[in-house]
């Protein structure tokens, strides 16, 4: 089952990357990335650490807040390529497959974490 969690978020993250950095870079663009970054940040954040723990519904929150920090790091990813893109458009092609594996490090270090406990 957690195999299969894990392979159904890579492949999540990346579709969500591939989507983000299809369209070329614009100044609106970075805008509107730059704000989702923001606040899917602060909203994982402030649901780990704001809001009271209670004993029933501390799993799920614990497990929507990293999605939504894990959304946040996508996002983030796809700012700096849109970025990098726009200042260095010839290293499109590294900059894609770097990110794009990247989007893997949470996911990953949730594998390792699961597999060492």
């Amino acid at each position: 089952m957690i195999a299969l969690f894990v392979a159904g978020a890579s492949l999540l993250g990346m579709a969500v990357f591939a989507m983000l950095v299809r369209n070329e870079p614009e100044p609106a663009y970075f805008r509107v990335i730059g704000v989702m970054v923001v606040l899917l940040g602060l909203a994982g954040f402030g649901l780990l650490r704001l809001l009271p723990n209670e004993s029933g519904a501390g799993a799920g929150r614990l497990v929507f807040s990293l999605g939504l920090l894990w959304l946040a790091w996508i996002f983030l990813l796809a700012f700096v390529v849109q970025a990098l893109r726009l200042r260095f458009p010839q290293s499109a092609d590294w900059l894609f497959l770097s990110a794009g594996l990247a989007t893997l490090a949470p996911v990953t270090g949730m594998v390792v974490a699961l597999w060492v406990v």
